[in-house]
């Protein structure tokens, strides 16, 4: 082959042979493969054994950055992970020592005192999960001794859950099957291993090869792009990529790419996909080190504190944190790239922290409420974007937070209609519960569910068919506000469609308390007509436009 490219076909004992070793090169992506991917390798191998056919699994793409030193893996990270895993079990599971010990040789190499020379491990994965790789599966004993233990990041405990079902999977097999199988991954799980001539062809062979099998995560695909177009250094790549899985295992998969999403939003405006913004905005602009070295981690912290509504600013923080906490029972999240921006860009000046939460939490419930098209929410989130900077601008009367009369008008209109989805209600009834008297505002993971007092669907011959005779009364009242209490998880299943009298004795202790305010509000309603919850839905309203500022109020 050309370019300084070789190739030549071998098998898993041929490559995992005396004296080789293999890492993983700073801008390869954490494990990934999950049960399904790891159960397809099982079975086709399986299948192989049972037939004595071979079994293909691909190119092995590999570099070596130094003399001597390890080679990096470009290309078959997932799959190599995998067979050290499996190879890991088969050892655990073997009961003939020689065996035993034939399997351990593709795993490791012990070491040797008298010459110096440490055990040579023949993969080590990056710096964040090769430790817990070592010490729970690849050390003698550990996959069966560590079965299942959950890991501290998504690609640790993708390697615990697989190594748990190769147990349970190979554990069930006679131990001709397992010695077949321990055959066939050593001699007849075939693949062809391929050798770049340097980092920077390792760079774009990844680029080309790493969207098969597994879909890599945004950061992945992102991840590849800076590190080969940023021009950096092999000391730089080393450095940034430590730092780029710490925040992939800090946040989580999903969490680091909905922040990168929300970065893109932060600098982009155009329509395309994330990898064609970021292209223009960040490396377009040349400024890929900058971002690495600060922009990022600043932004990293912020989406953790934004997450969790555990955001420090003082005396200030507990208000602060009401208004995150409610931002968070929203069903869009498009009001964390403001929130992110103001956090990264004001963070040290705490003059206005509250003033701008609050009025972002206003705006929060306003979008959800009367703005239904995507765009005309992503447009009004990006005028507080733009404006974060400059306090003229941000609190000015026509500023982005400035409402409409008829937005006014909408907000308060809408408040006294049904609530379809969920999330309107929950969000709904946790905001509800912190203005009332005695309130509290509750992270969206708290215990606190939402209870219809007139059932959505009660049963044919229901009571409550009798006091709410008309079906679209019931329709049309059964989901607006003034029908929500809030209650755990527990006593909501027992509450469901009682009478309303028993409700109430599950509604309130023996000193007539609940344990939320939205609850406690109906205390001295003693029947529930549909009279009781118009009047509670008008009343409540009322309460959220005088929280909101809303002037307008709508007139039945």
């Amino acid at each position: 082959m050309t370019a300084g490219v070789t190739a030549r076909e071998t098998t898993v004992e041929g490559l995992f042979a005396q004296g080789e070793a293999f890492c993983m090169p700073p801008y390869q992506r954490s494990y990934s493969w999950g049960e399904k991917e790891a159960r397809d390798l099982l079975n086709d191998l399986t299948d192989a054994a049972s037939t004595g056919e071979s079994h293909f699994i691909g190119a092995i793409v590999l570099v070596r950055t130094s003399p001597g030193g390890p080679l990096e893996i470009v290309d078959g990270q997932q799959r190599l992970t995998t067979i050290t895993i499996l190879l890991c079990v088969l050892r655990d599971l073997e009961a003939d020592p020689k065996r035993a010990e034939a399997l351990q040789a593709l795993i490791c190499d012990a070491p040797r005192p008298m010459l110096g020379e440490d055990a040579c491990w023949r993969l080590t994965l990056n710096h964040m999960d090769g430790p817990f790789f070592r010490a729970t599966i690849q050390e003698r004993g550990a996959a069966a001794e560590h079965v299942d233990e959950a890991g501290e990041s998504d690609s640790q405990s993708r390697m615990s859950r697989n190594a748990a079902l190769y147990l349970k999977e190979i554990g069930e097999m006679s131990p001709e099957a397992r010695a077949q199988l321990a055959r066939t991954v050593l001699k007849k799980c075939e693949l062809v291993r391929v050798h770049v001539q340097d980092r920077s062809a390792g760079y774009k062979v990844f680029r080309v090869l790493n969207t098969r099998g597994k879909e890599p995560n945004t950061h992945d695909i992102l991840k590849t792009e800076l590190f080969e177009r940023g021009g950096l250094t092999v000391e730089e790549a080393e450095a940034f990529s430590h730092d780029w899985s710490e925040y992939e295992a800090r946040l989580g998969d999903g969490a680091f790419d909905d922040l990168l999403r929300q970065i893109r939003f932060i600098h982009d405006r155009s329509r395309g996909d994330i990898l064609s913004g970021f292209r223009k905005s960040i490396i377009g602009r040349g400024d890929v080190r900058t971002f690495l070295r600060d922009e990022l981690p600043a932004y990293v912290k912020a989406y953790r504190e934004i997450s969790k509504g555990e955001v420090a600013f003082g005396d200030q923080s507990q208000r602060v944190n009401d208004s995150l906490n409610r931002l968070r029972t929203l069903e869009h999240h498009v009001w964390r790239a403001p929130a992110l921006k103001y956090l990264v860009h004001r963070r040290d000046d705490r003059s206005d922290a509250i003033e701008f939460f609050q009025n972002l939490e206003r705006l929060g419930f306003v979008v959800q409420l009367i703005l239904h098209d995507r765009e005309q929410r992503n447009r009004r989130y990006r005028k507080v974007i733009d404006a974060v900077e400059s306090d003229r601008m941000l609190y000015a009367r026509n500023g982005p937070f400035a409402l409409s009369r008829d937005e006014h008008k909408k907000v308060a209109e809408r408040l006294r209609g049904r609530f379809a989805t969920f999330g309107q209600r929950r969000a709904l009834a946790l905001r509800l519960n912190a203005a009332l008297e005695g309130g509290e505002t509750l992270p969206p993971e708290a215990d606190a569910t939402v209870e219809h007092v007139l059932p959505r669907n009660p049963d044919t011959d229901s009571h409550w068919n009798t006091v709410w005779p008309n079906p679209l009364v019931r329709r049309e009242l059964c989901d607006t506000i003034g029908n929500l209490v809030l209650l755990p998880h527990s006593v909501n299943q027992r509450a469901d469609r009682m009478t309303y009298l028993d409700k109430q004795k599950v509604y309130f202790d023996e000193n007539k308390k609940a344990r939320y305010a939205l609850t406690q509000d109906i205390l001295d309603e003693h029947l529930w007509t549909p009279d009781s919850v118009r009047r509670r839905t008008e009343r409540l309203a009322d309460i959220l436009c005088e929280e909101w500022g809303i002037r307008i109020r709508h007139k039945r």
